[in-house]
């Protein structure tokens, strides 16, 4: 007589073990990104850095105007992207980050920096709203396989300097803290 039933358990485990099987081929499937970036067992994180024409471009793109450009690459812009690869959540929260040169901290700048330039600038509500969602989320939690990505910005350095990401992790924020350094990071200029 058939029994399905009995059927199922291995069933569920052979649905298992073939979307463990995909999941695992697709993250080594992940092609090797260029500039600086990091994996382990818990997270990849990869830094884009734009350079001032690539940056003018993309905003002149969303129609912001000069002025507003210009206060932007007044700044060094540093773009991390970040996924989290444990069933545990990986918190950013930026003011655990920090930016130094020489073991000297550099401010990060906040949000709070740009609603001044956009009044000078005479930047619409549109682009500032736009320019809002480039950035990188002040507080978030990444859950499996999440990622977040955007740009934090930090007065322009002439010099390389180094970026440490410290990560509270779990959900009440209570586990191991995670952090990642990147040494001899440096703000991008043009291409001659």
């Amino acid at each position: 007589m058939n029994q399905p039933h009995k059927r199922l358990p291995l069933l569920a485990l052979s649905l298992l073990a073939a979307l463990w099987f995909t999941a695992a081929h697709a993250r080594e499937a992940r092609p090797v990104p260029t500039g600086p970036w990091y994996e382990d067992a818990s997270v990849f994180i990869r830094i884009v850095q734009r350079t001032p024409e690539q940056l003018t471009a993309f905003y002149l793109g969303r129609g912001f105007n000069q002025a507003a450009i210009n206060s932007i690459l007044d700044t060094c812009f540093i773009t991390p992207v970040i996924e989290n690869k444990t069933f545990d959540a990986l918190w950013l929260e930026l003011d655990r980050w920090v930016f130094s040169r020489d073991g000297e901290p550099i401010p990060r700048i906040t949000r709070d920096y740009w609603p001044d330039k956009w009044r000078s600038a005479a930047l619409p509500q549109a682009q500032q709203s736009t320019f809002g969602w480039t950035l990188l989320p002040e507080v978030r939690d990444l859950r499996i396989d999440e990622s977040a990505g955007g740009s934090v910005a930090i007065p322009w350095q002439t010099k390389t300097f180094t970026l440490s990401m410290h990560f509270p992790t779990g959900l009440d924020k209570q586990g191991p803290l995670k952090t990642v350094t990147f040494e001899n990071l440096r703000c991008t200029r043009d291409t001659p």
